[in-house]
């Protein structure tokens, strides 16, 4: 039965879909990926995909990441429903 992916694979894809332009881009060389992170630009499932730093944290992130509240029908346990989108 076909049924539409939860958001949990809509993240998982986005994480390899990132993971694999980093690798073709610029090698799996540690210092080069590394290095790679302020320019990724990759096209996901919630839109544009790229990462910045904070000021005051020493991580690169997606800061602006669309967010989706999410729970499980209680009418239906295999669906979720969506309280929240931004």
């Amino acid at each position: 039965m076909a049924e539409a992916p939860s958001f949990v694979a809509f993240e998982g894809y986005d994480t390899i879909a990132v993971l694999a332009d980093v690798l073709r881009s610029h090698g799996a060389d540690r210092a080069r990926t590394a290095e790679s992170w302020p320019r990724v630009a990759v096209e996901g499932t919630r839109g544009q995909i790229q990462f910045s730093r904070t000021p005051g944290i020493s991580v690169w992130q997606w800061a602006r990441t669309p967010i989706q509240v999410v729970d499980r029908d209680p009418a239906s346990p295999d669906r979720f429903r969506i309280l929240h989108a931004s």
